[in-house]
């Protein structure tokens, strides 16, 4: 650490560099200008991907499993209409012109379901009901219908009164009154309250084509405007979320929901809130540098050179990747927060090389070198630290990673042109101008009025002061115990939990959002969950194995609430022989009874009764087409995924990460003994051999997802960790440069860990992903103050002349993170808290640690040197500090 390095020459493509940016500013800018109309028409090309499933490998079963069911049945889920009301007739009549509406509308609706007719399930429920229940309706029922003959009987007299007998079948009744959860005493999807009907509407396309639905919704809003002018009753429909809004007869609420339009709404509640928060970082930003610089005119240098590079990177991706997707389309929010640090430090040191009284082109040209090599060193770890997001298997985060990292570059690159070219232009034309427009910032003094060197004071006591501060907040982050904290828990009961990690993903959502509160609603009213996931089987065999397999033991997989399969409407073998066999003898005790003789009130039931004694055992053939059609693929279904489907629904709230990835992990592989041909003419080929099914749809893409997001955050923050240490090694040479060097970064991100702590802050699936974005951009910090260290300057000669340029760009970074803080989206709020309290501790963390460990390295370099730390000359500036290095 001896010597001076700003005595070394500084590298000859540097110098070369710099030289052709002085003495060619208008060929550089006609350059970039004409970059800049080519970047221009390529961003006007650029489109944004909306599929979601793009953003996955193609390669993962989940994926793949999943086209095979949207080829099946056209999609996974539905987009749900739900009407709300009091009146029962009303709501069912509206729904009938709903559903023959949509019905037509066959260019974007492929079906609507909303009714299906019960008397089959009806007229056969005997044949599903427990043999034991059924033995005990039997009992009741004879006794009823025994005293209901006598007393029907003229010449019945009773010489003892006595009350008659009541025939209550209630309890049986609730028992076997739904299939599944769908009631079998109406055809419609109605709730038992009777207050909400829901029609279910399989679009053309699936539900990870957003930008399709988001035009169908709107579409369906003016259908549905249309009809409220134009039916004949006068009935008014009115889109609204409140359950407790029932409307009247000329007033049906509705709304909308479902996978189809939750995932349109969480994606479109992202670029909403992006909209005002742009406006506002930019704003911030303004204000910030016309704060730090006190004039517009290197503010409009900075900000025009950032925005050129941004459009650059624009430009890049479409050269590269063609379009821009729902992760990447915030490219530019992050470019332009990012990008702008070059350019503060570039003007920053331009104003110190022209007070230390340089005519324009040398200082600019000393700018660029003594700027420019920290600046390089920075862009190539941040980029760095991007292209690792690039290890990613979600695409969303590698081709971000690509874009990111290559953008730093871009921008490094352009604002070390844009803003050097302009200022040797406008010095071109009058050598003082640049001066005028960017200002002049003397060199600080190195002594003391009484001619001692200017030093941090007792540095030892601010680095022990500070570790013990460190020590204390970074401890809040270690979990010295295990598990969530209790609820309600206090400040000190929470402590010992450290940093905990919030899987619930509903707590990145827009708060109150409109589909995922009338889910809510209908997973009340209706006591299941809107949408299931689906499992593909390729014949009846098949099909069977895995609906006994699901139903035999259910607490096997407790996960699973509900399971409906073209099985569910056949009755168990075992168990509709032995019902057979008691409405057989029924039958038989019955026969000699007249219908007629029985009361009034009683015959019409009475009638339904003995149909239902009919009944006798079916299998799955005979199952009506009404009901097996929606178990079974589509005409237009490719042959290879011709087959069955077996929906399940789920019995934990799927919001709740750990219950989701519960969820999945229970239905990601079923396995169950198949029978082959067992429903093909000739009966059984085979003995029965264990087969394996998956489950398919959005939990499992979804679970898929934050496995992913979990196991590369890890694996992102170790490749960014080691980047970040190999280049600063390289950088300085010297392994305890380099180590200070990330000081800043690694006890910033520590504190920023224990703040999040103390504050009751956790890390979720989308702050997490901050972190080694975080860590690329924390380098700055170090590695700027370190190499005007490194010039032959004093710790504290270092910290007032880049310092403001430290803090200037670390501020404009906050800003533009701190926009995201008004979002709606709950996600990116985390994501701009966690980047804030990051960014503002590894600034502190600089100023203090970073700072007592530079003065006791000066502290030996002088004592190296033969020289007294207190001593010093004379004279009030360093001239060294402005030579190239």
């Amino acid at each position: 650490m001896s010597g001076n390095p700003s005595s070394h020459p500084p590298p000859r493509l540097a110098l070369a560099y710099a030289e052709m940016l002085v003495r060619r500013p208008g060929t550089v800018m006609t350059v970039l200008l004409l970059l800049l109309g080519l970047s221009l028409w390529g961003t006007s090309k650029l489109t944004i991907n909306s599929n979601q499933l793009d953003l996955i490998s193609q390669d993962l079963q989940e994926v793949k499993d999943v086209k095979r069911v949207i080829d099946m049945v056209g999609g996974s889920g539905f987009f749900m209409v739900a009407l709300r009301g009091n009146d029962e007739a009303t709501i069912k009549k509206v729904a009938d012109d709903v559903a023959a509406m949509v019905s037509k509308d066959t260019e974007n609706a492929r079906s609507v379901t909303y009714k299906i007719p019960v008397e089959f399930v009806q007229n056969n429920m005997v044949l599903f009901v427990k043999t034991e229940d059924l033995a005990e309706g039997k009992r009741r029922i004879m006794a009823f219908l025994k005293d209901q003959i006598r007393r029907a009987n003229p010449f019945y007299i009773e010489i003892k009164k006595t009350e008659p007998v009541k025939l209550d079948l209630q309890d049986l009744v609730d028992k076997y009154s739904s299939v599944g959860n769908k009631s079998i005493a109406d055809d419609y999807y109605i709730s038992q309250d009777r207050k909400m009907l829901l029609l279910l509407i399989k679009p053309m396309w699936d539900t990870n084509q957003i930008g399709k639905t988001k035009e169908y919704v709107d579409k369906l809003r003016g259908d549905l405007a249309q009809y409220s002018k134009s039916n004949a009753a006068g009935v008014q429909l009115v889109e609204n979320y409140d359950k407790n809004n029932l409307g009247d007869k000329k007033t049906v609420p509705y709304g909308f929901t479902g996978s189809y339009k939750t995932a349109v709404d969480d994606s479109y509640a992202i670029e909403e809130s992006l909209q005002p928060v742009t406006i506002i970082a930019l704003v911030a930003i303004f204000a910030i540098t016309i704060a730090f610089f006190r004039k517009w005119a290197p503010t409009l240098i900075v900000v025009s050179g950032t925005v050129v590079g941004t459009l650059y990177t624009l430009g890049f991706t479409y050269a590269t990747l063609g379009e821009l997707n729902m992760i990447t389309s915030i490219l530019g929010g992050i470019m332009l927060g990012f990008g702008i640090d070059y350019g503060i430090h570039f003007i920053f040191r331009t104003r110190l090389e022209l007070g230390a009284g340089k005519r324009y082109d040398v200082a600019i040209r000393d700018a660029v070198i003594n700027a420019g090599r920290p600046a390089l060193v920075s862009a190539v770890v941040v980029a760095g630290s991007f292209y690792v997001l690039m290890v990613s298997e979600f695409r969303g985060f590698s081709q971000f990673g690509l874009l990111a990292g290559t953008g730093t570059l871009i921008l490094g690159f352009t604002l070390f042109s844009w803003c050097p070219a302009i200022l040797a232009i406008a010095g071109r034309k009058n050598p003082e101008l640049p001066q005028t427009l960017i200002g002049v910032m003397k060199p600080p003094p190195t002594n003391n009025a009484s001619g001692k060197e200017l030093r941090i004071p007792r540095p030892g006591l601010v680095l022990a002061v500070g570790c013990v501060i460190v020590a204390v907040v970074c401890g809040a982050a270690i979990p010295w115990k295990s598990g969530e904290p209790p609820a309600g828990a206090g400040f000190f009961e929470r402590l010992p939990y450290g940093v905990g990690f919030n899987y619930n993903t509903r707590a990145l959502m827009p708060a109150n959002q409109p589909s995922v509160l009338l889910q809510d609603e209908i997973n009340e009213r209706f006591k299941i969950a809107s949408d299931p996931l689906a499992i593909y089987t390729k014949d009846l065999a098949e099909t069977e194995a895995l609906y006994k397999e699901l139903t035999t033991d259910p607490k096997k997989r407790p996960a699973i609430a509900q399971v409906m399969s073209l099985f569910t409407f056949v009755p168990p073998e075992g168990i509709s022989q032995a019902n057979a066999k008691i409405l057989e003898e029924w039958q038989e005790e019955l026969k000699d009874i007249d219908v007629k003789a029985l009361p009034p009130e009683t015959q019409e039931k009475a009638a339904l009764f003995f149909k239902m004694l009919e009944a006798r055992p079916f299998d799955v053939h005979q199952v009506p087409e009404i009901y097996a059609s929606q178990f079974r693929h589509l005409p237009t279904t490719s042959p290879e995924n011709h087959g069955y489907l077996t929906f399940i629904y789920p019995s934990v709230d799927l919001w709740d990460g750990k219950q989701m990835l519960q969820f999945a992990d229970q239905t990601r592989s079923i396995k169950g003994m198949v029978t082959p041909g067992k429903f093909t003419e000739g009966g059984p080929t085979g003995a029965p051999v264990e087969k394996e099914f998956r489950a398919a749809g959005a939990t499992q893409l979804y679970a898929s997802l934050a496995r992913m997001v979990l196991k590369d955050a890890k694996l992102t923050v170790i490749l960014t960790a080691l980047w970040i240490l190999v280049m600063h090694f390289a950088d300085f040479r010297n392994a305890k440069l380099a180590l200070a060097s990330v000081i800043p970064l690694t006890v910033g991100l520590a504190m920023m860990m224990g703040v999040m702590a103390l504050f009751d802050l956790r890390l979720n699936f989308m702050n997490i992903i901050i972190l080694p974005i975080l860590l690329g951009f924390g380098v700055s910090h170090g590695l700027y103050l370190l190499h005007r260290f490194l010039e032959g300057t004093s710790p504290l000669v270092a910290l007032r002349s880049v310092g403001a340029a430290v803090v200037s760009s670390t501020l404009t970074a906050v800003a533009a993170f701190a926009a995201l803080l008004v979002a709606s989206h709950n996600g990116l709020r985390s994501m701009g808290l966690v980047a804030c309290i990051g960014l503002i501790t590894t600034l502190l963390v600089s100023f203090t640690v970073l700072a007592a460990v530079m003065q006791l390295m000066h502290d030996k370099r002088q004592k190296d040197a033969g020289r007294s730390p207190e001593g010093g000359s004379a004279t009030g500036g360093d001239t060294s500090s402005t030579r190239a290095a």
